[in-house]
């Protein structure tokens, strides 16, 4: 009785296994209930480590500031302990209080510069652990997190600069395309051009006959003048001659119509087959050129913006001294045939640490003259044209005379005992050589024997940097066939103008272009800002 009952249960239960063991309903349950754990842990790590990434950045970022409070240009002038300091301070202030952020270790080193020495690296290292919120089931209640910054930087040094700025007679070009468009429709050409002869062309169509006029008060070309300047009596033919300008240097004279002159200058100058009688003149008899009309009209021509860009340069260097306690001094430089023997570079001012006098000094920066009257084309000076002295832009003698006037070796500028100034060149030109070096008249893009002196003088230290005043089709476009098919080569190779510059310079971010409607001196102040400015990241 007991057995049948219990083989009965027996026999059931086996069925049951039977069938439970080839059943695979509810499979995916059991699945999905695994995987939702895995996934949940997986969520939770990817929280934590995601966590963990931004606290890095941020940590990151704060060596990184920390680094460089180190090796700020007034931080260069304190002592590493200061700097040090500096560099602990900040770190601290942009990480305090960072939340989930546990066990921070920073380490801070400041070496090199200690005032007088040169340069200053500062290093900023971290280890830290960010709290988890999920991965502590696991038992892993941080992770660990670290990063590294560097900063270098050279102290500002004491420095000496020499400007030399091109005045060859392209540099009359107007800086602006109102400027370009005023000469073009008064005088059908764009740039002013600084003769001796031109009152020779004054019964001809070109330029200069626009300056013979019937009336000051009511002439075609705008002229500005005033006549409370004086007067004087013309010796040779007893006419009235009126100053119209503060300099006393132009006058205007007016001719009867029905008068004779003998003077035959004065009738070169003023007799007009269409009845003009007055003439607009300099005191010395010559007849004014278009450069003297942009100067009335107050065009802004290259060449007059060097000289504000001068004084403004100054300026930003007596700051960049003063907030940095440094020596600046400097030299200007033109390209003239202003002295002898004719070496195509004036000397305008003197290395001096007196910037100021280098601002007064450069009101004198003017374009050369063409020595029409003499010389038939050459520059001022030898009556002769031959080798480069009959030529206005002799980068051969600039650099000739650069090297003899800077130093053997450039110094690093630092106040350790017998060291010097560090030694700094800076051009504004508009690349074009116009000279002989030996194989006829350049007219071309610097030539290698002009960027092997480049080289000369960046193997003593000098560091050269370029304005470039982009050389373009407005500086020839009235020009006569001849000229305008040479330089019209010349701006056809335009890239290697700038590309031959930028051979000269130290390094390709020492050579700006600066073109029309662009402000030279905000360039050059540009420049110069490249060239001073040392700190940066270097991790």
């Amino acid at each position: 009785m007991i057995k049948r009952p219990f083989l009965l249960f027996a026999v059931t239960a086996g069925r049951l296994a039977a069938r439970l063991k080839h059943d695979q309903r509810g499979n995916i349950l059991m699945m999905t209930g695994l995987a939702i754990m895995m996934l949940t842990f997986a969520t939770g790590a990817g929280v934590d480590y995601s966590r963990a990434m931004r606290l890095q950045t941020k940590l990151n970022a704060a060596a990184d500031a920390a680094a460089l409070a180190a090796v700020t240009q007034p931080m260069m002038l304190k002592d590493n302990t200061t700097a040090k300091t500096a560099a602990t301070n900040l770190w601290t202030a942009q990480t305090a209080g960072l939340p989930g952020l546990l066990n921070v270790v920073p380490t801070i080193t400041v070496t090199g510069n200690d005032q007088v020495t040169t340069t200053r690296t500062a290093i900023v290292t971290y280890t830290a652990a960010s709290a988890n919120a999920f991965a502590t089931i696991l038992h892993m209640a941080t992770l660990s997190i670290h990063g590294s910054s560097t900063a270098t930087a050279t102290s500002a040094p004491n420095i000496d600069f020499y400007l030399a700025l091109d005045t060859s007679p392209s540099m009359a070009l107007p800086t602006t395309s109102a400027g370009l468009a005023q000469m073009d429709s008064k005088f059908t050409c764009t740039f002013a051009c600084h003769s001796n002869k031109i009152e020779s062309y004054a019964g001809g169509q070109s330029m200069p006959k626009g300056l013979i006029i019937g009336s000051l008060t009511n002439n075609p070309y705008g002229i500005k003048y005033s006549l409370n300047y004086g007067t004087a009596v013309n010796a040779s033919n007893g006419q009235t001659e009126y100053k119209i300008d503060a300099k006393g240097t132009y006058v205007y004279y007016q001719v009867p119509a029905t008068t004779t002159i003998s003077n035959t200058t004065i009738r070169k100058m003023c007799a007009d087959a269409s009845g003009y009688d007055t003439c607009v003149y300099n005191a010395d008899g010559t007849f004014v050129d278009s450069y003297w009309y942009a100067l009335n009209q107050g065009i802004s021509l290259r060449v007059t913006a060097e000289r504000g860009a001068v004084g403004d340069l100054m300026a930003l260097a007596k700051s960049y001294a003063s907030q940095n306690q440094r020596t600046y001094r400097a030299a200007l430089y033109t390209f003239d045939y202003g002295e002898s023997p004719y070496n195509d570079v004036k000397t305008i001012a003197s290395l001096t640490s007196n910037l100021d006098s280098i601002t007064t000094a450069s009101s004198s920066i003017d374009v050369v003259t063409v020595n029409d009257k003499a010389g038939n084309g050459c520059p001022p000076g030898p009556t002769s044209c031959n080798s480069n002295q009959y030529l206005f832009t002799s980068f051969e003698s600039a650099m000739n005379k650069m090297a003899a006037d800077m130093p053997a070796t450039s110094g690093k500028g630092t106040n350790v005992a017998g060291d010097t100034p560090q030694a700094f060149l800076f051009l504004v030109t508009d690349g074009m050589s116009d000279e002989d070096i030996g194989a006829g008249r350049t007219r071309a893009p610097m030539q290698q024997a002009q960027l092997d002196q480049c080289t000369a003088l960046k193997a003593r230290g000098i560091k050269i940097a370029i304005l470039y005043t982009e050389y373009t089709v407005a500086s020839i476009q009235d020009d006569e066939p001849g000229q305008r098919a040479i330089a019209t080569k010349a701006i056809t190779n335009a890239p290697t103008i700038a590309s031959r510059l930028t051979s000269c310079a130290t390094s390709p971010d020492l050579m700006y272009t600066v073109s029309t409607d662009q402000d030279i001196s905000a360039a050059l102040q540009g420049l110069f800002t490249r060239a001073v400015a040392t700190a940066r990241l270097t991790k």
